[in-house]
C-alpha cells in the first residue's frame, strides 16, 4: 500500500459513519416525539415508558458522541497523514493509530445502538401486553 493510499483510507470510512449518524439522529429525534406523546397522554405506564425512553436516549447520546469522535479522528488522521506524507513518509504510523481509534469509536457506537434496539423491543413488548390486556377486558 502506498503512503497516499494509507492516509486516504480513513476518508473512505466517512460515508458509512455519516450514514450511521443520520439514521441515529433520526431515531434520537423520535424519542423526543415519544416523550411529548407521554406528556400529552399520561397513563399508568408512563413512568415505566419514560424510564425506558431515558435509557434509550442515553444510549443514542453515547452512540452519536462516539460517531462524531470517529469522524474527527478519521478526518484528523487523513489531514495529518497528508501533511506528514509531504515531509516524512516513514512517520505514517500515527495515521494508522488514529484510524484504529476511530474504528473503535464506530464499534462502540454500534454496540450502543444494539443495546438501544433491545430496549426498543422491550417497549414494543410492553405495548403488546397492554393492548392484549386492554382488549381482553372488553
Amino acid at each position: 500500500m502506498s503512503s497516499t493510499e494509507f492516509w486516504l483510507t480513513p476518508l473512505i470510512l466517512l460515508p458509512g459513519v455519516a450514514l450511521l449518524i443520520v439514521s441515529t439522529s433520526a431515531r434520537f429525534g423520535q424519542i423526543h416525539t415519544e416523550f411529548h406523546h407521554l406528556l400529552d397522554h399520561p397513563d399508568a405506564h408512563a413512568q415505566i415508558l419514560s424510564r425506558n425512553l431515558q435509557q434509550r436516549s442515553r444510549l443514542f447520546r453515547d452512540a452519536l458522541a462516539s460517531l462524531y469522535v470517529s469522524v474527527g479522528l478519521f478526518s484528523l488522521g487523513s489531514l495529518l497523514g497528508g501533511v506528514v506524507n509531504l515531509w516524512r513518509p516513514q512517520s505514517l504510523w500515527f495515521v494508522g493509530g488514529l484510524t484504529i481509534v476511530g474504528i473503535a469509536c464506530v464499534v462502540f457506537a454500534s454496540l450502543q445502538l444494539f443495546r438501544e434496539s433491545l430496549l426498543s423491543l422491550n417497549v414494543i413488548d410492553e405495548h403488546f401486553e397492554r393492548v392484549e390486556r386492554d382488549c381482553g377486558q372488553d
